[in-house]
């Protein structure tokens, strides 16, 4: 298995666990606040729940860099699944009921690491089974994030509005109106879901690419519009380019295992 592709995996689940530890400790996840809010638990226990998953999120980030452990990371993805979960099950806003495909790309980095590293793992070729669920698991992943971000373009997103304005400010000192930021985001839209489309169907190595370029900018849009101190919101949606990342470093392995030659 291409190192390339390990690597970019393990780092994007370092960074996701890093952000989801900071947000459970200062801020209280959102799992937090459905156990408050919607289960009716004690404040202390909703408040043990954040400490104890940020824990062992921290070690997940650790375990991510150093030698990673499977149990953590399915810890990692069930966790990022249950952030997903709150967030549908006690919307703020609405777009929430796309969180769990919004999230997709947050769940899938993890479950593809778990499979791909391990016992087992070594030497692993691109037409095993564990391989083959790995990518689809990249794939869908990647899909299903795009498809989330494309319907809530298409549907002028407030914070998505708000992002291009302040991006174009902060960094351009271009004042755009409400109204050119929400014709952008249709564009946007309708890039999202093709790319989605076409990474499902043609399985192009150009559109991992790109959706790779876009997802990081769109991590990066929470800083490039609020600044440095939106890191946080930055390195938490880490995998929405690290996925397809992952998708084009190893594509001749995962998506076009090498055809072996016939033996005379």
């Amino acid at each position: 298995m291409p190192s390339s592709l390990l690597w970019c995996l393990r780092i994007t689940v370092a960074g996701q666990c890093l952000a989801a530890a900071r947000n459970a400790l200062f801020a209280g996840s959102e799992v937090n606040g459905w156990l408050f809010m919607v289960a009716e638990v004690p404040e202390s226990v909703a408040r043990l729940t954040d400490q104890v998953a940020a824990g062992l999120l921290l070690a997940v980030a650790a375990s991510a860099l150093l030698r990673p452990i499977r149990s953590l990371l399915l810890f990692n993805a069930a966790w990022m699944a249950a952030i997903a979960a709150a967030v549908f099950t006690n919307p703020g806003a609405t777009v929430d009921w796309l969180a769990p495909t919004a999230h997709g790309v947050r769940f899938a980095a993890p479950l593809a690491l778990a499979l791909l590293t391990g016992p087992g793992a070594e030497g692993l070729s691109g037409g095993s089974a564990r391989a083959k669920a790995a990518l689809w698991v990249l794939l869908l992943g990647a899909a299903a994030t795009f498809v989330a971000h494309g319907i809530e373009a298409l549907e002028h997103y407030g914070r998505f509005v708000d992002l291009i304005i302040g991006s174009a400010k902060r960094w351009l000192d271009w004042s755009i109106s409400q109204v050119l930021a929400e014709k952008l985001l249709t564009a946007i839209g309708v890039q999202e879901l093709l790319l989605a489309a076409l990474l499902l169907s043609r399985r192009w190595r150009w559109v991992a690419g790109w959706m790779a370029v876009w997802g990081l900018c769109t991590a990066l849009s929470r800083m490039t519009a609020m600044g440095p101190g939106s890191w946080h919101q930055t390195l938490i949606r880490s995998a929405n380019g690290g996925v397809p990342l992952a998708l084009f470093l190893g594509w001749w392995h995962l998506v076009r295992p090498p055809i072996k030659n016939a033996k005379p």
